[in-house]
């Protein structure tokens, strides 16, 4: 239309000249506006980002590839919430988590398994098939026989569900997204749609529904096949095979150029030989013509699926550089020896040659290969006829062998797949801890898995069997948690003990423990609990694969000098660790009494394990009292003193005062064995004098038991002999 317009404008204002030009100029703008659609082939980034958008194309997959698929379904994010804590005047916290329900197309075609899936990245599936965040996971095959999803159905109702028949999609129900931010992470899928390799063939006779039309020659691992059109869908797998439609008596069929070349003599009349004659015209196009390069972009399976490239030089080429991007998963040798096999057929359709015969010449099939009598091999590209003579366009043919080459498919940055790993959780019952005297248990509680893929566990409160049980959040893995190998005998505590060991063996042989110097371990280094005893240690020797040897201890630090004899299996931690979990106060204090139950649940575990909690309240004790002394007062009495510790500071002060860290001052005395009529005595100081006729009628061998008074409970004691 414009070109009509101003042609007649232009030869009005300039004559002959002006239409001309007006011509030319309305051909630009005829040409940008009606100018047909271009072709757009897959794209490798289509496979990569998960979409959600209306319409958006759905590849079929053959082989095994890694997509991330369309969300096709999903629900508003699910809000839970978990209130702790504000016992005892303290104000309470409430938690937030969100979880999602969604469903997530991947395959146009039916498949046969999903393997892998990745989220942001991450494995949120490795191959033992268990999943590191908590959720219920269902997969349809895409068949037209396929059910509709009970999710789906309940959302929506029975009659508005569909079931997505011919159409493969997962179905995840209530997706934790606490570890992604509470958003839906960027999900991608191994899917596996055939059993073993597939070729050019397979998915030509697929997407064309007949069996036997296509035919391939180079092996893939996988293929997304996608388009507008079906020649879009199958245009890079042909490109890359050097596939051409042949066509023959029995119909055409699409298939690489190979096999046994025809030799031109008998398509010729008898009366004439093939000659020279024969070949009307010979063209050459020029090398610069051809590229200087090509690079092949793929999909590497030696690194996740991620995006792999090979390139292969043209011989004699020019400075063009073709790059082919080819949503197929290929090996590197493979993807090498085939940008390589395309490298040096770069130059097939180089040279071109139009061969005339006559009317026999019409059983040969285009796309054939063919001899023009000199031992070449060529292809056949066109045919026309005219006054009975059949004209052959012929293209120079190099067929190069297939096979896999040597390649380097570059480092992987692949996230780890760990297999299933068991957990373990303890519980400690901890001794007081800072410069205010605890009011409730100070319980700790410490998890690790077999290998560094445990990512943790969630933890429920139980106060008894028949409690609803309160969330206290997730516990990470320690940095250090295992058991003792062998029983440990009690040692002194306000000594270093260079007699004892301890031999720990840690839950995962990946965890490591440090030696440290005297001064370090003086200044509280190497802080761990053994049973009910805390301890330092300052040698640490490995003597096997996750076993460690224990050695120069501060032992029955914090007041545990009652608890140092350890018999093996006694769990083992080492506090100086931020992933250790304290029960809330409130929580702690219920246990006192024992009853309460501990209930955890690894991240890809939905059933729950019970811990047992004893009766705790190490952290409630107030410390032995220490430095006893019994002195005779000259009158056949003996004056018993000693010098207070404290819970409030557990450290050793000497000629300091430390803090009482109860209520009041007050102390127990008692005589053992006990002796009837005797004691038990009461004194608000430390000293006690005891008077000669009580002394007097004391058994040999009778001892004093001192204990403090605390605002919850009595210390261990101090035992001090009297005669």
């Amino acid at each position: 239309m414009a070109t009509l317009v101003l042609t007649v404008v232009g030869g009005i204002v300039g004559g002959p000249v002006g239409a001309a030009i007006g011509a030319t100029v309305g051909q630009q703008i005829d040409a940008a506006i009606f100018k047909p659609k271009g072709r757009e082939g897959p794209r490798l980034a289509d496979l990569k980002v998960q979409a959600s958008t209306y319409g958006q194309q759905i590849p079929k997959l053959f082989g095994t590839m890694r997509v991330a698929g369309s969300v096709i379904w999903a629900t508003d994010l699910i809000e839970r919430r978990a209130k702790r804590g504000g016992g005892k005047g303290r104000p309470s916290t409430t938690e937030y988590s969100y979880a999602v329900s969604l469903a997530v197309a991947l395959s146009a075609r039916p498949i046969r398994a999903i393997r892998r899936i990745w989220a942001d990245g991450n494995l949120l599936r490795g191959t033992s098939g268990s999943f590191q965040e908590r959720c219920v996971f269902r997969w349809y095959d895409g068949g037209e026989d396929q059910p509709v999803d009970p999710l789906i159905a309940s959302a929506v109702g029975p009659d508005s569900a569909s079931a997505f028949r011919g159409l493969s999609y997962a179905m995840f129900e209530e997706l934790e997204l606490a570890s992604f931010g509470n958003r839906i992470p960027s999900l991608t899928f191994e899917v596996e749609a055939d059993a073993g390799d597939i070729d050019a063939g397979l998915v030509g006779d697929v997407l064309l529904g007949e069996t036997g039309r296509c035919e391939g020659g180079w092996p893939f691992a996988g293929y997304a096949a996608s388009g507008d059109r079906l020649r879009e869908a199958l245009a890079p797998l042909f490109e890359v095979d050097a596939a051409g439609l042949c066509s023959a008596p029995d119909g055409w069929r699409l298939a690489p150029a190979g096999g046994d070349a025809l030799n031109l003599q008998g398509f010729c009349e008898a009366r004439r030989t093939v000659g020279a004659a024969d070949r009307i015209e010979r063209r050459r196009a020029p090398l610069s013509s051809l590229p200087g390069a090509i690079r092949l972009r793929h999909y590497e399976p030696e690194r996740d699926y991620q995006l792999g490239q090979q390139a292969g030089a043209v011989a004699g080429g020019g400075a063009r550089e073709d790059r082919i991007d080819l949503p197929a998963v290929l090996a590197a040798g493979s993807a090498r020896a085939l940008v390589q096999k395309l490298a040096a057929a770069a130059a097939d359709g180089r040279e071109a040659l139009v061969w005339q015969g006559d009317l026999a010449a019409l059983a040969l099939p285009v796309g054939g290969l063919v001899d023009p009598g000199d031992g070449s091999r060529w292809r056949i590209a066109a045919r026309t006829i005219r006054d009975a003579v059949v004209a052959l366009e012929l293209r120079r043919h190099q067929p190069i062998a297939p096979g896999a080459v040597a390649a380097d498919p570059g480092v992987p940055v692949t996230a780890p797949d760990w297999p299933d790993a068991a957990g373990t959780v303890y519980l400690f019952d901890g001794p007081a801890a800072g410069s205010v005297a605890a009011s409730a248990p100070r319980l700790l509680v410490a998890a690790a898995g077999g290998n560094d893929g445990w990512r943790g566990a969630d933890l429920w409160f139980r106060p008894t069997a028949e409690a609803e049980p309160i969330a206290l959040g997730t516990v990470r893995p320690a940095a250090a948690l295992g058991a003792l190998s062998s029983p440990l005998a009690a040692g002194y505590p306000g000594l270093i003990d260079t007699v004892n060991e301890i031999v720990v063996e840690l839950v995962n042989p990946s965890m490591t423990l440090e030696s440290i110097s005297d001064a370090a371990l003086l200044g509280g280094g190497n802080r761990a609990m053994a049973g009910g005893e805390m301890f330092q240690f300052g040698v640490a020797e490995a003597v096997g694969p996750g076993t460690w040897r224990l050695s120069r201890l501060l032992r029955g630090l914090g007041g545990t000098a009652d608890a140092m004899a350890h018999d093996a299996g006694a769990p083992f931690v080492l506090l100086d660790d931020a992933a250790l979990l304290a029960v809330p106060d409130d929580l702690a204090d219920i246990a006192r009494s024992g009853g309460a139950v501990l209930q955890w649940a690894a991240r890809a575990s939905a059933a729950p394990a019970d811990v047992p909690i004893m009766a705790a309240g190490r952290a409630l004790r107030p410390l032995a009292p220490v430095h006893g002394r019994v002195e005779a007062d000259g009158a056949g009495g003996v004056a018993i003193g000693w010098t207070r510790r404290s819970r409030a500071d557990a450290g050793w002060r000497d000629h300091v005062g430390l803090p009482l860290g109860e209520a009041r001052e007050a102390w127990r005395v008692e005589l053992s064995p006990p002796v009837p009529g005797t004691g038990p005595w009461e004194s608000i100081a430390p000293m006690l004098a005891i008077d000669a006729a009580t002394m007097a009628a004391l058994p040999p061998g009778c001892a004093v038991l001192i204990r403090q008074i605390g605002d919850f409970a009595l210390s261990p004691p101090l035992s001090l002999p009297l005669t």
